[in-house]
């Protein structure tokens, strides 16, 4: 995927949730990725125990952002996340960033979580720079028997799914935005058409006995989807 729109990638896995469990993974983090720049207290910390068990949805709010000189890992109870903000460092490609979630699903085996995976996925924020969305990606639009104007403002959004594979695609055209990294604080004001990506793995690892096999075979899957998206929508 070219590296001149992309803003963002992320990585998650989600789980079967348990109590506190950030914290725990938080010190097995500590212990396998090594000093970070930042550790910061997030909102999942706010809900007590008896309300994330009535309303499961907020075990998934982070509890913990730890910041390293590259990404960011967002820790709940029932998921991580790598989150690859471009303002924090240039994008080094698929074959560097792909290690990071194999870093992560290891510590899930250490934590004995690797049977209760029940999704993982990636997805890619893009912002390109034009609001001429049907001159310049590869869509064509009509209302009746009428073409859309390319100046047209446009929001769009499908979901395709291929066995245990969900693709989401969410076009906005006339964007305007505020990309912000939590690591330098730097500051990018943008403007174009907003091309998001999101594929999705819906299920988790079948062969306990080769996880990491399985594994990058999945998350490989879901590189080439997206991958082939993107060529397929926006090709200069």
């Amino acid at each position: 995927m070219s590296s001149s729109p992309l803003i963002e990638v992320v990585f998650e896995v989600r789980f079967n949730p348990k109590s506190n469990f950030a914290t725990e993974l938080l010190i097995a983090i500590n212990q396998n990725f090594g000093q970070a720049l930042q550790i910061i207290h997030a909102d999942g910390l706010h809900f007590p125990a008896e309300i994330k068990a009535q309303q499961q949805e907020f075990y998934y709010i982070p509890s913990y952002r730890v910041n390293y000189p590259s990404f960011s890992l967002l820790i709940s109870d029932g998921s991580l996340v790598v989150l690859k903000n471009s303002l924090d460092a240039q994008y080094e490609g698929w074959n560097v960033f792909k290690n990071t979630p194999l870093q992560i699903i290891e510590i899930l085996q250490q934590k004995g979580k690797i049977s209760e995976i029940h999704r993982f996925s990636l997805k890619y924020t893009n912002l390109i720079r034009t609001d001429s969305v049907l001159e310049d990606l590869n869509i064509s639009l009509k209302i009746g028997d009428e073409n859309l104007n390319d100046q047209a403002k446009i929001t769009l959004k499908t979901e395709s799914k291929d066995e245990d594979i969900i693709s989401l695609m969410d076009i906005s055209s006339h964007v305007e935005l505020e990309n912000k990294s939590d690591i330098t604080g730097e500051i990018r004001r943008l403007s174009g058409t907003l091309l998001i990506i999101d594929v999705i793995k819906n299920s988790g690892i079948s062969n306990l006995e080769n996880v990491n096999s399985e594994f990058l075979d999945g998350l490989e899957t879901l590189h080439d989807k997206a991958k082939q998206a993107y060529s397929k929508i926006y090709q200069k």
